[in-house]
Protein backbone atom coordinates (compact mmCIF):
# COMPACT_ATOMS: atom_id res chain seq x y z
CA UNK A 1 0.00 0.00 0.00
CA UNK A 2 0.83 3.63 -0.84
CA UNK A 3 -0.73 6.48 0.86
CA UNK A 4 0.06 9.94 -1.23
CA UNK A 5 -1.55 12.10 1.53
CA UNK A 6 -3.14 10.99 4.92
CA UNK A 7 -5.13 13.29 7.01
CA UNK A 8 -5.98 13.21 10.95
CA UNK A 9 -8.88 14.56 11.65
CA UNK A 10 -10.08 16.24 14.93
CA UNK A 11 -13.60 15.50 14.49
CA UNK A 12 -16.16 13.32 13.34
CA UNK A 13 -17.61 16.03 11.23
CA UNK A 14 -14.58 16.81 10.13
CA UNK A 15 -13.81 13.50 8.68
CA UNK A 16 -17.02 13.36 7.31
CA UNK A 17 -16.91 16.43 5.35
CA UNK A 18 -13.41 15.74 3.82
CA UNK A 19 -14.79 11.61 2.98
CA UNK A 20 -17.38 13.55 0.83
CA UNK A 21 -15.31 16.61 -0.54
CA UNK A 22 -12.84 14.49 -2.02
CA UNK A 23 -13.95 11.37 -4.62
CA UNK A 24 -11.11 9.74 -4.12
CA UNK A 25 -10.64 9.30 -0.04
CA UNK A 26 -10.69 6.39 1.87
CA UNK A 27 -11.12 5.67 5.48
CA UNK A 28 -8.71 4.13 7.48
CA UNK A 29 -9.24 1.85 10.85
CA UNK A 30 -7.08 -1.10 11.40
CA UNK A 31 -6.05 -0.19 7.68
CA UNK A 32 -4.40 -4.13 7.70
CA UNK A 33 -6.21 -5.50 4.37
CA UNK A 34 -5.29 -2.22 2.84
CA UNK A 35 -1.21 -2.82 4.26
CA UNK A 36 -1.46 -5.92 1.88
CA UNK A 37 -2.61 -4.22 -1.37
CA UNK A 38 -0.45 -3.13 -4.08
CA UNK A 39 -2.25 -0.09 -4.42
CA UNK A 40 -1.61 3.53 -4.67
CA UNK A 41 -4.15 5.46 -2.41
CA UNK A 42 -5.22 9.17 -3.24
CA UNK A 43 -6.24 10.07 0.60
CA UNK A 44 -6.84 8.33 3.26
CA UNK A 45 -8.61 9.61 6.36
CA UNK A 46 -7.51 7.91 9.79
CA UNK A 47 -9.88 7.52 11.96
CA UNK A 48 -7.54 7.09 15.27
CA UNK A 49 -7.69 10.25 16.21
CA UNK A 50 -11.58 10.62 16.95
CA UNK A 51 -11.59 8.80 20.46
CA UNK A 52 -13.89 5.78 18.91
CA UNK A 53 -11.87 2.88 21.07
CA UNK A 54 -14.26 2.11 23.96
CA UNK A 55 -16.59 -0.41 25.48
CA UNK A 56 -19.89 1.09 27.55
CA UNK A 57 -21.67 -1.27 29.30
CA UNK A 58 -25.36 -0.03 29.49
CA UNK A 59 -28.21 -1.50 31.93
CA UNK A 60 -29.50 -3.62 28.73
CA UNK A 61 -26.76 -4.27 26.44
CA UNK A 62 -23.08 -2.75 25.28
CA UNK A 63 -22.27 0.15 23.03
CA UNK A 64 -18.71 -0.33 21.52
CA UNK A 65 -16.97 2.55 19.38
CA UNK A 66 -15.62 1.38 16.19
CA UNK A 67 -12.73 1.67 16.62
CA UNK A 68 -12.36 -0.73 19.33
CA UNK A 69 -9.40 -3.04 18.64
CA UNK A 70 -10.50 -7.43 18.35
CA UNK A 71 -8.03 -7.52 21.63
CA UNK A 72 -10.47 -4.89 23.15
CA UNK A 73 -12.83 -7.26 22.65
CA UNK A 74 -10.80 -10.03 23.63
CA UNK A 75 -10.59 -8.37 27.05
CA UNK A 76 -13.31 -6.43 27.66
CA UNK A 77 -17.01 -6.92 28.80
CA UNK A 78 -18.84 -8.27 26.24
CA UNK A 79 -21.08 -10.87 25.08
CA UNK A 80 -19.81 -14.24 25.01
CA UNK A 81 -20.27 -14.85 21.20
CA UNK A 82 -17.96 -11.83 20.50
CA UNK A 83 -15.15 -13.48 23.21
CA UNK A 84 -15.12 -16.39 21.64
CA UNK A 85 -15.45 -15.22 17.91
CA UNK A 86 -11.95 -13.41 18.42
CA UNK A 87 -9.75 -15.40 20.35
CA UNK A 88 -7.60 -16.82 17.17
CA UNK A 89 -8.23 -14.36 14.78
CA UNK A 90 -4.34 -14.01 14.08
CA UNK A 91 -2.17 -13.10 16.47
CA UNK A 92 -2.16 -10.75 19.44
CA UNK A 93 -0.61 -7.95 17.63
CA UNK A 94 -3.14 -8.62 14.67
CA UNK A 95 -5.53 -8.35 17.31
CA UNK A 96 -4.30 -4.66 18.75
CA UNK A 97 -4.57 -3.37 15.17
CA UNK A 98 -7.57 -4.76 13.57
CA UNK A 99 -11.01 -2.94 14.37
CA UNK A 100 -14.17 -3.81 15.04
CA UNK A 101 -15.60 -1.47 12.36
CA UNK A 102 -13.00 -1.97 10.26
CA UNK A 103 -14.06 -5.83 10.00
CA UNK A 104 -18.39 -4.42 9.86
CA UNK A 105 -17.24 -2.21 6.57
CA UNK A 106 -15.22 -4.82 5.16
CA UNK A 107 -18.03 -7.44 5.04
CA UNK A 108 -15.71 -10.21 4.64
CA UNK A 109 -17.40 -13.63 4.25
CA UNK A 110 -15.00 -15.02 6.15
CA UNK A 111 -15.22 -13.15 9.14
CA UNK A 112 -15.78 -14.71 12.73
CA UNK A 113 -16.91 -11.29 14.33
CA UNK A 114 -19.14 -10.28 11.61
CA UNK A 115 -21.37 -13.78 12.31
CA UNK A 116 -21.22 -13.28 15.80
CA UNK A 117 -22.13 -9.85 15.42
CA UNK A 118 -24.94 -11.24 12.88
CA UNK A 119 -26.05 -13.86 15.88
CA UNK A 120 -26.58 -11.14 18.37
CA UNK A 121 -28.73 -8.88 15.73
CA UNK A 122 -26.72 -5.74 16.43
CA UNK A 123 -26.94 -2.44 15.95
CA UNK A 124 -25.10 0.15 13.24
CA UNK A 125 -24.97 4.03 14.12
CA UNK A 126 -23.46 6.12 11.82
CA UNK A 127 -22.62 9.45 11.72
CA UNK A 128 -25.13 10.67 9.12
CA UNK A 129 -27.64 7.79 8.37
CA UNK A 130 -27.81 7.11 12.18
CA UNK A 131 -29.05 3.84 13.19
CA UNK A 132 -29.26 0.85 11.25
CA UNK A 133 -29.36 -3.16 11.70
CA UNK A 134 -26.27 -5.19 11.13
CA UNK A 135 -28.45 -7.57 9.15
CA UNK A 136 -29.95 -4.90 6.63
CA UNK A 137 -25.91 -3.63 6.34
CA UNK A 138 -24.94 -6.55 5.61
CA UNK A 139 -27.43 -7.20 2.94
CA UNK A 140 -28.08 -4.06 1.30
CA UNK A 141 -24.88 -2.12 2.73
CA UNK A 142 -25.32 1.83 2.37
CA UNK A 143 -26.50 4.45 -0.12
CA UNK A 144 -23.34 7.01 0.26
CA UNK A 145 -20.49 7.00 2.30
CA UNK A 146 -20.77 7.36 6.05
CA UNK A 147 -18.53 6.76 8.99
CA UNK A 148 -19.57 3.73 11.56
CA UNK A 149 -19.37 5.32 14.99
CA UNK A 150 -20.14 2.67 17.37
CA UNK A 151 -22.63 -0.72 17.91
CA UNK A 152 -24.95 -1.37 19.86
CA UNK A 153 -26.22 -4.70 21.06
CA UNK A 154 -28.39 -6.04 23.77
CA UNK A 155 -27.58 -8.34 26.41
CA UNK A 156 -27.91 -11.87 25.41
CA UNK A 157 -29.86 -14.64 27.50
CA UNK A 158 -27.25 -17.05 25.92
CA UNK A 159 -24.48 -16.74 23.34
CA UNK A 160 -21.11 -18.72 21.71
CA UNK A 161 -19.28 -18.72 18.29
CA UNK A 162 -17.54 -21.91 17.82
CA UNK A 163 -15.01 -22.51 13.76
CA UNK A 164 -13.06 -24.98 12.81
CA UNK A 165 -9.22 -23.85 11.46
CA UNK A 166 -6.63 -26.09 10.35
CA UNK A 167 -4.12 -24.19 12.08
CA UNK A 168 -4.27 -21.94 15.30
CA UNK A 169 -4.95 -17.97 13.79
CA UNK A 170 -5.70 -19.20 10.15
CA UNK A 171 -8.97 -18.15 8.69
CA UNK A 172 -12.09 -20.57 9.56
CA UNK A 173 -12.90 -22.84 7.13
CA UNK A 174 -16.74 -22.64 8.43
CA UNK A 175 -18.05 -20.52 11.66
CA UNK A 176 -21.40 -20.94 13.41
CA UNK A 177 -22.67 -17.87 15.63
CA UNK A 178 -25.16 -18.57 18.34
CA UNK A 179 -27.45 -16.37 20.32
CA UNK A 180 -30.77 -16.85 21.55
CA UNK A 181 -32.28 -19.03 18.90
CA UNK A 182 -30.69 -17.01 16.02
CA UNK A 183 -28.00 -19.18 14.51
CA UNK A 184 -25.81 -17.64 11.79
CA UNK A 185 -23.86 -19.85 9.38
CA UNK A 186 -20.29 -17.98 7.80
CA UNK A 187 -17.04 -18.67 6.30
CA UNK A 188 -19.10 -21.02 4.07
CA UNK A 189 -17.08 -19.73 1.74
CA UNK A 190 -19.69 -17.32 0.85
CA UNK A 191 -21.67 -14.20 2.63
CA UNK A 192 -22.74 -15.68 6.44
CA UNK A 193 -26.72 -16.60 6.55
CA UNK A 194 -28.69 -15.84 9.74
CA UNK A 195 -31.23 -18.71 10.27
CA UNK A 196 -34.00 -16.90 12.82
CA UNK A 197 -35.47 -18.31 16.00
CA UNK A 198 -34.87 -21.87 15.53
CA UNK A 199 -37.69 -23.99 16.93
CA UNK A 200 -36.80 -26.98 16.35
CA UNK A 201 -32.86 -27.79 17.49
CA UNK A 202 -31.25 -30.14 14.75
CA UNK A 203 -28.42 -29.55 12.18
CA UNK A 204 -30.53 -30.25 9.26
CA UNK A 205 -33.21 -28.25 9.91
CA UNK A 206 -30.61 -25.46 10.74
CA UNK A 207 -29.01 -26.11 7.86
CA UNK A 208 -31.72 -26.40 5.52
CA UNK A 209 -31.45 -24.93 2.39
CA UNK A 210 -28.07 -23.62 2.89
CA UNK A 211 -25.29 -23.97 0.77
CA UNK A 212 -21.70 -24.57 0.84
CA UNK A 213 -18.55 -24.04 -1.90
CA UNK A 214 -15.53 -25.89 -2.80
CA UNK A 215 -12.12 -23.78 -2.60
CA UNK A 216 -8.87 -24.20 -2.83
CA UNK A 217 -9.27 -24.81 0.95
CA UNK A 218 -12.07 -27.23 1.43
CA UNK A 219 -14.86 -28.77 -0.04
CA UNK A 220 -18.53 -27.66 0.52
CA UNK A 221 -19.30 -31.27 1.48
CA UNK A 222 -16.58 -31.12 4.38
CA UNK A 223 -17.57 -27.46 5.46
CA UNK A 224 -21.31 -28.90 5.74
CA UNK A 225 -19.65 -31.53 8.15
CA UNK A 226 -18.26 -29.23 10.26
CA UNK A 227 -21.34 -27.31 10.40
CA UNK A 228 -23.10 -30.15 11.41
CA UNK A 229 -20.93 -31.09 14.13
CA UNK A 230 -20.49 -27.51 15.75
CA UNK A 231 -24.31 -26.99 15.65
CA UNK A 232 -24.46 -29.95 17.04
CA UNK A 233 -21.92 -29.06 19.65
CA UNK A 234 -23.95 -25.86 20.35
CA UNK A 235 -26.80 -27.67 20.68
CA UNK A 236 -25.49 -30.30 23.28
CA UNK A 237 -23.57 -27.46 25.25
CA UNK A 238 -26.52 -24.84 25.13
CA UNK A 239 -27.05 -23.41 28.52
CA UNK A 240 -24.09 -24.07 29.53
CA UNK A 241 -22.96 -20.24 28.01
CA UNK A 242 -23.04 -17.23 30.26
CA UNK A 243 -23.93 -14.05 28.20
Amino acid sequence: MKALKIIKPSSISEAYEVLHSQKKASLIAGGLFMRLQKKTFPLLIDLEPLNLNYIKPIKDGYIIGAMTPLRGLEQGTVPNALKTAVKQISGVGVRNMATVGGSICGKYPFSDINSALLALDAYLVFYNKGKMSMRDFYKKGLDDKDILVEIYIKKPKDSVTKYYKKVYTDFSLVNVAYADDDFVIGARPGKAIVVEQVTELTPDNILKGISFKDDYRASGEYRKALATALIEDIIKERGTYGS
